[in-house]
């Protein structure tokens, strides 16, 4: 998830390269504070006829929440799909069983099987009591399968969840700072050039100079 994150500060960084003409006589840091609250606020804040920014880092949160909302209910549609298989298919209930325990069913078709391995791998300590509560036979290798496949997407969804927050933060800072710097006046503008280069072998070139100013 590393990614969309950089895609979301280079998106942002880009559209704040034109020139800030609106004048404001808004508080800098009523509209930082804003922004940190809910990003888009400052900007509307610092002008309420000219704030497309601002707009584009309201929309920018609402699709983070929205993508949020999907996975955290794709993530327990998950859960539900192979508790309930487990229960239906491999003899044991797992509702309220530990991880570890969930894994074992997942990765051994029966408790015998699952001790067996253990106990060829000295692994003492990993032995589950055999009795009806761990006692799981899988009706079929597909069904096995087919609950390990649902629990690791649940996973992978799971592991996913941490860096919509992450983005989130680094939107509202972004258009805090961006709602700071048009409520003091703080122009900023870009300038491009090409330079020409000339090789000793007879080709030539340029290289884009590009110069930000805060």
């Amino acid at each position: 998830m590393k990614y969309p994150l950089y895609i979301l500060l280079i998106v942002l960084i880009c559209v704040d390269y034109q020139t800030v003409s609106a004048q404001s006589d808004s508080d800098p840091r009523g509209a930082f504070i804003r922004s940190m609250a809910v990003p888009g606020w400052g900007h509307y804040y610092n002008d309420r006829d000219e704030w497309n920014r601002g707009k584009i880092h309201l929309s920018t949160e609402l699709v983070i929440i929205a993508a949020y909302i999907g996975f955290h209910h794709r993530s327990s549609t998950l859960k539900t799909e192979y508790i309930t298989l487990a229960n239906l298919r491999s003899g044991v209930q797992i509702d309220d069983r530990n991880r570890s325990f969930q894994i074992a069913i997942a990765e051994f078709s029966s408790l015998e099987a699952y001790n067996d391995f253990q106990l060829r791998s000295r692994n003492w300590n990993r032995l589950l009591e055999e009795n009806t509560a761990n006692s799981w036979q899988w009706q079929s290798e597909r069904d096995r399968l087919k609950y390990g496949e649902l629990r690791s997407k649940r996973d992978r969804i799971r592991s996913q969840l941490p860096a919509f927050f992450g983005l989130m933060v680094v939107n509202r800072v972004v258009s805090a700072v961006s709602a700071y710097n048009r409520a003091t006046h703080s122009l900023k503008d870009i300038d491009i050039s090409l330079l020409p280069i000339f090789m000793d072998d007879g080709s030539s070139g340029a290289v884009t100079k590009v110069i930000y100013r805060f």
